[in-house]
């Protein structure tokens, strides 16, 4: 097949230079792609300029599935990878490197001989999972499918090459084979995308002859029980699964792939160190770790890193804990229930939740932020919502009387953090009128040049513009 394909480009790209060469004679103002000095996206080399230059298995484009094609765009500067399915973080599988309880990575291939069975011939490529070697290209001899002659002619250069492909195979393979060669001969044009113009304008022969592709079809034929990239939660498969992550629908359709559901058995992350907790020895420690999953080993893993350093003298772990740990031990404690719609053991709110300020209160029920000015919103653990944006109660006179007491008083030399500290103890109101004030007198000058609290005229003139309003906020700390 390759021979024929190479046969066409080459009489197309004669009939092509002579065809430009005719046009430079006319006019010889052409660019300067035809000095060879432009780039050539689509000569399937990647010349300087490009990214790309022909499409790639998915795997090779990143951390995806095999199965589809990462293209190559039109102007050759990257490549487009909507059609492949992006693998989970914690899926080792695919990151080019062989890790433990893995047999092989995504590329790797072995020769078919060296695998168990009678097989002669062919290379055996890493499945999809890196748990062991695919033989859908090996061959026993004279028993080549349909699809297993077409790979095989599609690799030759010449017509005996093609002979000696067609003679491997079975009768039925033969048969199926001669039907699509001849019909993709007849229809697809030299330069099309043989895999593409063969469905289309061969669609019969071609799922005869590759009739595990009709996975990916979008459609659930007669033997499948799902669609490439259907995903399905993992409880819906009973209450043997932890209620995250998601089934995916395997590479032929057939059933779902679980290797993403984690068992309702395993431990969370906040469980393994409860566990942990209660060993005296490492041999009880690793049974512990070996009880959870990934994502929760890793959230462990950033939580004990905290405790190691900041809480290994703590005389009361719990209070360490949340003084110096607070973020990393709440991430462990909720990371299987933080999004789930529900407030859970550990949370006090949801993903994507908020209230007004004003209803947030202290430990004794009162009120710490004022109300009907902003909303909080719950944080990435659902352990409490984050109140940047509210305000609290002094007044601007108030703030100045902070500013006396914290700050050693307004001058040229005050902490600018220690003004704003007392500043985000305002009110709506409070907050506004001290800093405005504040900030005029820093940006004005008087006639001698003097600027900020240093000029007298400046700190009169923001007391005529800026109105410094008396709250006596019950609730205002100063």
């Amino acid at each position: 097949m390759k021979k024929i394909v190479y046969v066409l480009i080459l009489v197309f790209s004669v009939l092509f230079v002579l065809s430009c060469s005719s046009k430079k004679d006319d006019n010889e103002s052409n660019d300067s792609d035809s000095t060879g000095d432009g780039p050539k996206c689509g000569n399937g080399v990647i010349d300087e300029g490009e990214i790309c230059d022909g499409n790639i298995p998915c795997w090779q484009a990143g951390h995806f599935y095999p199965e589809f094609e990462a293209k190559c765009n039109a102007d050759c500067t990257a490549y487009d990878t909507v059609q492949c399915q992006k693998r989970p973080d914690d899926d080792l599988c695919g990151n080019f490197v062989k890790d433990d309880k893995e047999t092989c990575e995504q590329g790797e291939t072995k020769p078919c001989t060296e695998l168990p069975g009678s097989y002669e011939t062919g290379d055996a490529a890493c499945n999809r999972w890196c748990t062991g070697w695919d033989p859908t290209n090996c061959s026993t001899g004279g028993n080549k499918t349909c699809a297993q002659i077409f790979t095989c002619v599609d690799a030759c250069t010449d017509d005996a090459c093609i002979e000696g492909c067609r003679g491997q195979g079975s009768e039925q393979g033969l048969e199926l084979f001669n039907a699509l060669y001849e019909c993709w001969t007849g229809n697809c044009a030299s330069g099309a995308d043989k895999e593409e113009c063969m469905k289309e304008s061969c669609n019969d022969e071609y799922y005869s002859c590759y009739p595990n592709e009709k996975c990916g079809n979008g459609v659930i034929d007669e033997g499948e029980k799902c669609e490439t990239l259907e995903t399905k939660p993992c409880q819906d498969f009973g209450e043997d699964w932890q209620p995250i992550n998601e089934a995916i629908c395997n590479s032929t359709c057939t059933d779902w792939d679980m290797y993403a559901c984690i068992d309702k058995d395993a431990l969370t992350c906040y469980q393994v160190y409860e566990c942990v907790e209660k060993c005296d020895n490492s041999e009880c420690e690793e049974e512990c770790i070996g009880k959870t999953w990934p994502a929760a080993k890793a959230k462990y893993d950033t939580m004990l890193e905290c405790l190691d350093k900041e809480c290994s003298d703590a005389p009361v772990m719990e209070v360490c804990m949340n003084e110096f740990c607070k973020f990393q031990t709440d991430a462990c404690k909720t990371h299987l229930t933080c999004g789930n719609s529900n407030i859970d053991m550990y949370e006090n709110c949801e993903k994507g939740e908020s209230v007004d300020c004003g209803t947030i209160e202290d430990e004794q029920g009162e009120a710490m932020y004022e109300a009907g000015t902003a909303n909080a919103f719950c944080n990435t653990n659902c352990t409490e919502y984050i109140t940047l944006m509210c305000f609290k109660f002094c007044s601007c006179s108030e703030i100045k009387t902070c500013v006396e007491q914290e700050c050693g008083g307004y001058s040229n030399s005050a902490d600018a953090d220690c003004l704003e500290e007392c500043e985000s103890w305002g009110s709506q109101l409070g907050e506004g009128e001290a800093s405005g004030w504040r900030k005029f007198i820093q940006s004005c000058s008087d006639s001698d040049g003097n600027k900020a609290f240093d000029s007298k005229t400046c700190v009169d003139e923001a007391n005529k513009n800026y109105d410094c309003g008396v709250s006596d906020h019950e609730k205002c700390p100063y």
